[in-house]
C-alpha cells in the first residue's frame, strides 16, 4: 500500500485524528502499488509521475449564527458566612450597597467567643507551669521521664487549643473579600446563625461581569474560546455590548444536556445589576481563522500524519522537483466531511501540492506532472487536477 499516511502507534495519534488517518488511507488505496523499481523512494533516475493540485487561501466562511438566552452575573459572587455559630451583633451593609476590600461587614456577639479564647489561654498557661515544675523535679530525680513527657504533651495540646480558639475568634468577623457590591442579605442583628450559613452575598468587581448560557451540542462544537459575541438585554433594548467566550464546559450537564458557557462582557460593566436576561449572538465558524484567510489541503495530499501534524510535498516553481513541508492541521471533523484539511501553519496557500505519487518521493525528487484539464473540487472551491489514464 502507498505510504501516504503512516500508521502511528496508539500513543502518537489522539482518538480525534484516527478517523482522518483511516479516511485518508481509504482515499489513497486506489492510487496503485509499488513495483520493484519503486521500492526505494527517489531511487530511480527517471522523473516520477505525479498528480498535483493548486491551493488557494480563502476567507473563512461562517457556518451560521447562534442565538441563545442567558443570565447576567458577576464572575465572582461570594456567599459570606461565619465559621462558628453565634448571635449576630451587627450587619453593616444593605443590598445594593458598595463595599471595599477588607471592610467589616458583620460580626458575632463577642461574649462567648472571648470567653473561649480566655479559657484556652488559661489552660495553656497552666500547662506551661506544670511543665516547668516537672522539669525541676526531673532534674532532682524526683519526677520520672514519663511524667516529664506527659507534661510536654499537655503543653502542646493546650497551645493548639488556644490557636483554634483564636482562629475561630478571627472568623467571627466577616470582611469584604474585595471591592464590589452587596447582592443579598439573609440575616439581621440579634439573630442566631449556625456555622457556614451565608448571611451576605458580595459580587466582586475584579473579574468583571459574565453572561452564563447553555449551548446544545450542535452549537457547542462550533464555538471556541475567545469568540466574540454581541449581547443585548431586555431591560436595555437600545444598548449593545460586546463580549468574548471565556469558558465552555467539556461535558454536557446532566439535567439539560447543554454545555455551560460564559461570555465575559468587555469593558467596565460593573454598574449593571446581576440577574438581567441577556440575548447573546455568536458566530459559529466552520473553519479556523488564519489571519484573514484559510488554507485548505486535499486529504489525500497528506503523508506521515501524527496527531495534529503531517507533511505534504510541494512542487518547485520550475515544476521539475518537489520539497517536503511539515504542516499543522486542525478541524478533523471538517476534513472528514469535505475531504479538505484546514492548515494552521506550514503553507501560505500559494503552493501546488502533490496528491498522487507520494510513495516514491523524498525531498528534492525529480518529478513530471501528469494532469488532465482541471476541474473544480466539490468542497471549498479549490482547483483540482485529475491524473491522466
Amino acid at each position: 500500500m502507498p505510504r501516504f499516511l503512516s500508521s502511528p502507534s496508539s500513543h502518537a495519534l489522539p482518538a480525534a485524528i484516527m478517523p482522518l488517518a483511516v479516511a485518508a488511507s481509504l482515499l489513497l488505496a486506489g492510487c496503485g502499488t509499488r513495483t520493484d523499481a519503486q521500492a526505494v523512494p527517489g531511487a530511480t533516475s527517471e522523473p516520477v509521475p505525479v498528480r498535483t493540485v493548486s491551493l488557494l487561501a480563502r476567507t473563512p466562511v461562517d457556518s451560521g449564527t447562534i442565538r441563545v438566552t442567558g443570565t447576567l452575573a458577576g464572575k465572582e459572587e461570594v456567599g459570606l458566612s461565619f465559621k462558628i455559630g453565634g448571635v449576630i451583633s451587627r450587619i453593616v451593609p444593605d443590598p445594593g450597597q458598595r463595599v471595599l476590600a477588607g471592610q467589616v461587614l458583620a460580626e458575632l456577639r463577642p461574649t462567648e467567643i472571648a470567653a473561649q479564647v480566655a479559657s484556652a489561654r488559661a489552660s495553656r498557661d497552666k500547662a506551661q507551669r506544670d511543665l516547668d515544675r516537672v522539669q525541676r523535679l526531673y532534674a532532682d530525680s524526683v519526677a520520672t521521664l514519663e511524667q516529664l513527657q506527659d507534661a510536654r504533651t499537655g503543653l502542646d495540646v493546650a497551645t493548639n487549643a488556644l490557636r483554634v480558639a483564636q482562629f475561630n475568634a478571627e472568623y467571627a468577623v466577616i470582611r469584604s473579600p474585595g471591592d464590589g457590591v452587596v447582592l443579598s442579605r439573609t440575616a439581621e442583628p440579634g439573630q442566631v446563625v449556625e456555622p457556614g450559613r451565608p448571611v451576605l452575598t458580595v459580587r466582586r468587581n475584579g473579574r468583571g461581569m459574565v453572561v452564563r448560557i447553555g449551548l446544545p451540542d450542535r452549537d457547542a462544537v462550533g464555538v471556541s474560546l475567545g469568540s466574540l459575541a454581541e449581547v443585548t438585554f431586555d431591560a436595555m433594548p437600545d444598548h449593545r455590548f460586546t463580549g468574548r467566550v471565556t469558558q465552555r464546559a467539556a461535558a454536557a450537564s446532566a439535567g439539560t444536556g447543554d454545555y455551560a458557557a460564559e461570555v465575559t462582557l468587555l469593558g467596565n460593566a460593573n454598574e449593571l445589576p446581576s440577574g438581567l436576561v441577556a440575548h447573546v449572538t455568536l458566530r459559529s465558524a466552520s473553519m479556523v481563522r488564519r489571519g484573514d484567510a484559510r488554507v485548505l489541503v486535499p486529504l489525500d495530499a497528506l503523508v506521515d500524519a501524527d496527531g495534529d501534524s503531517a507533511a505534504v510535498f510541494v512542487l518547485s516553481p520550475d515544476g521539475k522537483s518537489v520539497a517536503r513541508r511539515t504542516v499543522r492541521l486542525t478541524d478533523v471533523a471538517e476534513a472528514l466531511r469535505t475531504a479538505l484539511v484546514p492548515i494552521v501553519a506550514g503553507l501560505d496557500g500559494a503552493e501546488t501540492v502533490i496528491v498522487a505519487g507520494m510513495s516514491r518521493l523524498i525531498d528534492g525528487t525529480k518529478v513530471t506532472v501528469v494532469n488532465t484539464p482541471a476541474r473544480r473540487a466539490a468542497a471549498g472551491g479549490a482547483t483540482e487536477a485529475t491524473a491522466a489514464p
